[in-house]
């Protein structure tokens, strides 16, 4: 191969290398704009989900998010709807997620799952007590146990009613009494029983929040029994939001 044939090899070599290289460049610059927009994306949809957790944390449960936790005034709310037949016949049931075994024998039928509900509780700030046991539960009259855990104010509203005490909407068969409700805890007991007990009315080793008023073995032994109000609260299956915060 003579001289000129080489030193044209070497050119169109050059060459090559040389578009090679503006195509290479040409693609990182054409796709700099694709990456800062996917970064921009990002950012904008993490700015997006920031600003309606906020909205959610001051509004009212619904349907669709039926337990709001509200850091900032240490507050939970929580969705249910009421079960009238327990205007007439007794329970230790205050509140209980509808899809827990114990679903349908509360005053009130709640929307939200109860173990959502614990974590809601936590992350409002909360601290539970967690000192009870099913052993516990089998206490005779006078020798129960109550439960602890950081000490809850529990309200309950509906459309046309502002918040009203809960204890507003119960009636016992020992009489008018003040309720000291706590925040037990009873998180693995939750998960192994799936009762789907939100709020009990007296001491309960399953129960998130439970009323120390009343210690262990209260209903069993028959010493109290709860019954909601006909003549405060609203019809079956109305809507209410209990709020749980800090007494």
């Amino acid at each position: 191969m003579d001289s000129r044939t080489l030193s044209a090899l070497g050119t169109d070599l050059t060459r090559r290398r040389f578009l090679a290289g503006l195509g290479v460049a040409g693609l990182a610059v054409a796709l700099a704009p694709l990456a800062a927009c996917s970064s921009g994306s990002s950012s904008s949809n993490s700015s997006s989900s920031a600003t309606q957790s906020a909205v959610t944390g001051t509004a009212d449960p619904t349907e669709d998010n039926p337990i709001v936790t509200d850091a900032d005034a240490g507050e939970v709310r929580y969705l249910a709807e009421v079960n009238a037949v327990y205007f007439t016949q007794g329970t230790r049931h205050g509140v209980v997620y509808q899809g827990g075994s114990n679903g349908e024998k509360a005053i009130l039928r709640g929307l939200g799952d109860e173990k959502e509900f614990y974590q809601a509780l936590v992350d409002a700030g909360f601290t539970p007590g967690n000192n009870l046991t099913a052993e516990d539960m089998k206490a005779a009259a006078g020798q129960g146990k109550s439960v602890d855990g950081d000490k809850l104010d529990v309200t309950v509203k509906w459309d046309g009613q502002d918040e009203i005490p809960f204890v507003n909407i119960v009636s016992c068969t020992a009489g008018d009494y003040t309720p000291d409700f706590r925040f037990g805890g009873n998180l693995e007991s939750a998960q192994k029983n799936n009762t789907g007990c939100v709020l009990c009315l007296d001491s309960c080793a399953t129960g998130i929040v439970s009323d120390a008023h009343w210690p262990t073995g209260t209903t069993q032994t028959g010493t109290a029994m709860f019954t909601g109000r006909e003549d405060v609260l609203p019809a079956d299956g109305t809507r209410v939001v209990v709020t749980f915060k800090r007494a």
